[in-house]
């Protein structure tokens, strides 16, 4: 095989980071593309409980990376935390009026580089992608 997964994961990550990059005006550094996906999980589930470890498991991060990304997004007035009624132990992580309002314009950028990432390919071919990805996800994971 020619093709390397890193080189080829590496290429994918580049080039849809700089779509984005280009589609929000943004020029964010990692920190920026993670409270932006923090915000957009919480938006996307107002409902749901979220506390800070959910949040590790959904985003593969360590909790020293979550907690610095909560405590920024929490001083811009874009998250609260409130502790669990359940377990007083656990903070529930909430999107305040601001993340809202932020995440409404980020809903048509997430819809369209869906869209443009889709874009002529067959869903048997995007059910195999993913069923790879979960496999190599596996892997690294059981090591």
């Amino acid at each position: 095989m020619d093709k390397q997964i890193l080189l080829e994961e590496r290429r994918l990550h580049n080039l849809i980071f700089r779509r984005l990059q280009r589609m929000s005006g943004s020029r964010g550094g990692r920190g920026y593309r993670l409270q932006g996906m923090i915000i957009a999980h919480l938006c996307e589930r107002p409902d749901e409980r979220i506390c800070q470890k959910d949040l590790e498991a959904e985003f593969f991060v360590r909790g020293s990376t979550m907690a610095e990304a909560l405590n920024q997004l929490e001083a811009a007035g874009y998250i609260e935390r409130r502790t669990s009624d359940d377990d007083r132990r656990l903070k529930i992580v909430r999107p305040t009026l601001k993340a809202t309002e932020a995440y409404a314009g980020m809903e048509d950028h997430i819809r369209t580089m869906e869209e443009s990432l889709t874009r002529g390919v067959d869903p048997r071919d995007l059910a195999v992608y993913f069923e790879v990805v979960d496999k190599i996800c596996n892997n690294l994971e059981a090591e």
